[in-house]
């Protein structure tokens, strides 16, 4: 599903990357290794950004940075640029914690 809401990310159509990252469920987000979790957060706050919902597009995004920050190249080179360029756009972000980050 992330592959999914990435590529409807890419393609502009947010609302769908929205409803297509939703179908991700706690407990299997937690179950998610550290790439996939920041991944995910990443592209849940780009997509939260892009519908203009920026509290929610803050947290998420907080979280992607601070799994980056706790587990240096957690991102890939294109996906962390794209952070910090959200950063410069939404930040400075207090992130979720990573226990109650649920989906």
């Amino acid at each position: 599903m992330l592959d999914e809401g990435k590529d409807l990310f890419n393609l502009g159509k947010y609302s769908d990357a929205r409803d297509k990252l939703d179908k991700v469920g706690a407990s299997e987000y937690k179950a998610f290794d550290v790439r996939t979790r920041a991944t995910y957060a990443l592209y849940r706050g780009l997509v939260f950004g892009a519908l203009g919902e920026k509290k929610d597009a803050a947290a998420w995004l907080g979280l992607a940075k601070q799994s980056e920050e706790n587990h240096p190249g957690a991102l890939n080179h294109d996906d962390a640029v794209r952070l910090r360029l959200a950063e410069q756009q939404y930040g400075p972000w207090q992130p979720m914690s990573e226990s109650t980050s649920a989906p």
